[in-house]
Formats: structure tokens, C-alpha cells, sequence
């Protein structure tokens, strides 16, 4: 019998998705570099061209489900961080977003803030 209690992996994919696609548009606008990482992201994950498009037409219908391992949830900060930078326009609301991203993975808000300031230096 199929058991839904356990989370299926596509699932934590598609929540992932769906927090990055929050990042994108947290300034209003998705750039077109943006729209690369999001895919490629999704390739790497093993999603298909169909199943963003669901995810960008549905997000209600995506639940949040967070990895349980810090490496993931690290990695996930990563692409998050990727993402902000990658229209080298790093807009504070998208810096707001991560942080409360950063917080529902159980990380603390401020790896954000050192994340950004290691890589470009004070982003404030």
C-alpha cells in the first residue's frame, strides 16, 4: 500500500523550487538571469521543463518541505544566495525573503547576512 506520511524527494525539490522562486520575484521582477538559475537549479535536481512551469503556475499547491540534513539545508542557502546575486542586483527584500527561508530550514537568519558579506562584502 502507498504510504504518503513519508515525504517523497521530488517533493523537498519542488519546495526548494518554489522558495527560490520567492527569492527571484521578492523585487517584483524575475530577471532573465534569474530565470537561468531557477532552471538550471531545477535541472540539477532532476525536474523537468513541465514540472517548473507547474510550480511557477501553482505555488499553493507546493508544500514547504525542508531537507533534514544541515549539508542540504546549506546547500539550499547557497542557491539561494546564487540566485540574489545573479542579476548582480542584490535587493534588500530578496535579502528579507532568504532570511525567513533561512529560518523555516531551521538555520539561523543572520548565515544570510555572512553568507553575503564572505562573498561580496558589506551588502548593506
Amino acid at each position: 500500500m502507498f504510504n504518503r506520511s513519508k515525504p517523497d524527494p521530488s517533493d523537498k525539490n519542488r519546495s526548494h523550487l518554489k522558495n527560490l522562486m520567492a527569492i527571484a520575484m521578492a523585487d517584483g521582477h524575475l530577471a532573465e538571469e534569474e530565470r537561468h538559475v531557477l532552471i538550471s537549479v531545477a535541472h540539477r535536481m532532476g525536474m523537468s521543463d513541465e514540472e517548473v512551469q507547474f510550480v511557477q503556475e501553482n505555488p499553493d499547491s507546493v508544500k514547504f518541505t525542508p531537507p533534514k540534513e544541515y549539508d542540504e539545508k546549506m546547500e539550499q542557502i547557497y542557491d539561494f544566495i546564487s540566485l540574489m546575486s545573479v542579476d548582480s542586483d542584490i535587493d534588500p527584500s530578496e535579502i528579507e525573503v532568504c532570511r525567513k527561508l533561512a529560518l523555516h530550514l531551521d538555520l539561523a537568519p543572520r548565515i544570510v547576512d555572512d553568507l553575503l558579506n564572505k562573498f561580496f562584502g558589506d551588502h548593506k
